[in-house]
C-alpha cells in the first residue's frame, strides 16, 4: 500500500521478476475481496422488499462488512506476525467460504447482519496477510508498481462484485453465494501451494505513540476515514433512492459497474498527478468536486439523470481520495519510523470506521429527514477537510515525490540520471533540510 509515488522512476519496460507468482496470487485475493464487498449493492431493494427491512436495517447491513474489518484488521495483523501471512490469508479465505455460503441462504436480517460481519473479518485478514506477502516479495525499487497493480486488482473486483450482486437478484442468493463460496475454496488451495515469505517487520510501540506528532498521518487517516464514510453512505442511500422512483435491481447494479469503470480509467491519471504535483492538488480537486457533486445530487427525480450523476460521485472519490491519502500516509509513516504493515494496518482500520459510522448514520438521519440532509453534511465535512490540506502545505507542488527521490539520492540508492530534471534541481534544498 506504499510507495505508490515512486512509479514515474521505474524503467518503462521490465521484465517479469520472480515475485510475480506471489503478485498474481495478492491480486487474486484482493480482487476476490472486493467482489464480496460490493456484490450486495444490488441485492439491498431486494431484500428491502421481500424482507420488509427499513432504510435503517439497510444501513446497518450495509455496515456489518466494515464493522467486521475492525477485528479482524488486528486479528490478521496478530496472525502475520505469529504465524505467517499465509496461514492469515488462509483464514480469510475459510471464513469467507463459510459465511458466504450461509449469507446465501440467509431468511432474516440478523441472520444477514452477522454473516457480513464474518466477511469483514475475513476482509482484514485477506488484506493485512496479501499486503505483507507483496511488500515480503516486491524488490524495494519495484514496491510501488507492484503494490499498484494489487490496488488496481482491486477496483477492477468492484466492477465484478455488482455484476455477481445482479446476477444474485436474477438467479437466486443461494446459487450465487454458494459460487462465490466456491472460489474461496480454489484460492485456499491455490494459496497453500506458495512458499512463505520471510516474517516482515511490524515496528513496536513507540512509533504509534508518534502519531500525535504527525499532523500529516492524521490528515491522511482522516482522508481516508472520510473516503469510506462518503463511500458507505452513498452505497446504502443510492440503491434505495434509484430503485424509489424505478430503477431496476439491474439498472442499480449497471450503475455502480459504470461507477467502478470510471474510477478504474481515473485510477491512473490520479497516480500520475500525484507522483509529479504530490497529493496536495488530487485531494484538494476531489473534495472540492465531490462536495458540489453531494449538493447536486437530491435534486434529479429522474432514474437517468440520478444513475448519471451517481456515475460521477462514486467513480471520483474512490481515486481522488484513496491513491494520494495513501501516498500522505507511507510518507509520514515513514518518517515517524512506523513500519509499512502497521501503515497498513492503520489503512485498514480508518477505513473501516468510516464505512462502519457512514452507511447506518446516513441511513438514519436519511429516514429521519430526507437524503439531502446527510449529503449536504458530508458536503460540509469535505469543505472543511479543504482547508485542512491547505493548511498543511499539502499544495505545494511535488512535495512527496521530490523529498522521496532526493532522499534515495542522498542515499546512494539511485544514480543521479535516473531522476527527472525538476527533481534534480530540489535535491540540494531536500538533503539540506535533513
Amino acid at each position: 500500500m506504499s510507495a505508490l509515488r515512486n512509479r514515474r522512476f521505474a524503467p518503462a519496460r521490465r521484465e517479469r521478476g520472480p515475485e510475480q507468482p506471489t503478485v498474481l496470487l495478492v491480486q487474486a485475493l484482493v480482487l476476490f475481496e472486493s467482489i464480496m464487498y460490493s456484490v450486495v449493492t444490488p441485492v439491498l431493494p431486494h431484500y428491502a422488499h421481500s424482507l420488509g427491512a427499513s432504510k435503517s436495517s439497510i444501513g446497518l447491513l450495509v455496515a456489518a462488512y466494515p464493522a467486521g474489518m475492525l477485528p479482524g484488521a488486528l486479528l490478521g495483523g496478530w496472525i502475520a506476525t505469529r504465524f505467517g501471512v499465509r496461514r492469515t490469508t488462509l483464514v480469510g479465505l475459510l471464513l469467507f467460504s463459510a459465511s458466504s455460503i450461509a449469507f446465501g441462504f440467509g431468511t432474516d436480517i440478523a441472520t444477514l447482519d452477522a454473516m457480513r460481519f464474518v466477511q469483514g473479518i475475513a476482509c482484514g485478514c485477506i488484506w493485512s496477510g496479501g499486503l505483507t506477502w507483496v511488500i515480503a516479495v516486491a524488490p524495494r525499487e519495484r514496491r510501488g508498481e507492484v503494490l499498484g497493480s494489487v490496488i488496481a486488482a482491486a477496483i477492477f473486483g468492484t466492477i465484478l462484485g455488482p455484476v455477481m450482486g445482479t446476477a444474485a437478484v436474477a438467479l437466486g442468493t443461494d446459487v450465487v453465494f454458494t459460487f462465490l463460496g466456491a472460489i474461496c475454496v480454489v484460492l485456499a488451495a491455490w494459496t497453500f501451494r506458495h512458499p512463505q515469505p520471510p516474517p516482515a517487520e511490524t515496528g513496536g510501540g513507540a512509533p504509534l505513540r508518534a502519531l500525535r506528532s504527525s499532523p500529516s498521518m492524521m490528515l491522511g487517516l482522516w482522508l481516508v476515514l472520510l473516503e469510506a464514510g462518503t463511500l458507505g453512505a452513498l452505497s446504502t442511500l443510492l440503491p434505495l433512492r434509484l430503485s424509489h422512483i424505478g430503477a431496476s435491481g439491474i439498472a442499480v447494479g449497471i450503475t455502480f459497474v459504470l461507477a467502478s469503470v470510471l474510477s478504474t480509467v481515473v485510477a491512473p491519471a490520479i497516480g500520475r498527478v500525484t507522483d509529479r504535483r504530490g497529493a496536495g492538488l488530487p485531494l484538494c480537486a476531489g473534495l472540492l468536486t465531490t462536495a458540489v457533486l453531494l449538493l447536486v445530487m437530491p435534486i434529479p427525480h429522474t432514474v437517468f439523470l440520478l444513475a448519471a450523476v451517481s456515475v460521477i460521485t462514486v467513480g471520483g472519490p474512490l481515486t481522488a481520495y484513496t491513491i494520494p491519502a495513501m501516498s500522505v500516509i507511507t510518507d509520514s509513516a515513514e518518517r515517524i519510523g512506523i513500519a509499512v504493515i502497521v501503515a497498513s494496518m492503520l489503512f485498514n482500520i480508518a477505513w473501516a470506521i468510516g464505512e462502519t459510522i457512514g452507511a447506518p448514520a446516513a441511513a438514519s438521519l436519511s429516514q429521519a429527514t430526507s437524503d439531502a440532509v446527510p449529503m449536504l453534511g458530508l458536503a460540509a465535512i469535505m469543505i472543511a477537510t479543504f482547508g485542512a490540506v491547505i493548511a498543511t502545505g499539502l499544495m505545494r507542488p511535488g512535495v512527496t515525490t521530490r523529498r522521496v527521490a532526493a532522499e534515495q539520492y542522498s542515499e546512494g540508492q539511485r544514480p543521479a540520471d535516473d531522476l527527472p530534471e525538476a527533481v534534480r534541481e530540489a535535491e540540494s534544498v531536500e538533503i539540506a533540510s535533513r
